[in-house]
């Protein structure tokens, strides 16, 4: 038997149908300073495995609970860091914080991937479920998404529930289980 769940949000991140194949991505522009999000957390900093909306323009921007969730964040656009020689060194963002620069980001927008996440809780019955998000601001230190699902909270529109990640020493039904979901939103279908 093994341990209880313990919490630690990490976004969502991609597992590719069998390792077979990649989903569709795209890039998707953000703005210096982007559209604030519906529901959630006031930050406009972005990060990898952050889901994400578009604004009326096209602009990608962290999505809340009550956005159109249309991707996650698979990465950035190489762009030298502004901070590391001059802006002319080999270091790529991986991290956007509004007010420095405009980006790109790359999503998957595919909703015949799916995305391991950490869930609020979990049960068998939940499978096939249509939740939301539960938005928190990136961790600007690590570098780390801290969105997570919310079973609790009932039926929404953005994710179908999978099933649950089958890691029997570190992962069971209940509270902060680890899920695969997938999107219900995206464009590309």
């Amino acid at each position: 038997m093994g341990y209880a769940n313990v919490f630690r949000a990490m976004g969502f991140n991609p597992y590719l149908p069998a390792g077979k194949a990649d989903g569709f991505t795209i890039a998707r522009n953000i703005p210096t300073t982007p559209t604030t999000n519906t529901g959630g957390n006031a930050s406009l900093n972005i990060a990898i495995g952050d889901a994400y909306a578009l604004d009326s323009s096209g602009n990608a921007y962290r999505a809340g609970p009550s956005d159109s969730v249309r991707g996650i964040v698979l990465g950035f656009r190489f762009l030298a860091a502004p901070t590391v020689m001059g802006g002319q060194g080999p270091v790529s963002i991986d991290f956007f914080t509004s007010g420095t620069a405009s980006a790109t980001l790359i999503g998957i927008e595919d909703p015949t991937v799916m995305f391991s996440v950490q869930a609020d809780t979990w049960a068998a019955a939940d499978n096939g479920g249509s939740y939301n998000l539960v938005d928190a601001a990136p961790d600007s230190i690590l570098r780390q998404s801290r969105q997570t699902i919310s079973i609790s909270n009932g039926v929404g529109t953005q994710f179908r529930v999978i099933d649950l990640v089958q890691a029997l020493a570190s992962n069971s039904a209940g509270a902060n289980a680890r899920i695969y979901v997938s999107l219900l939103q995206a464009i590309v279908g």
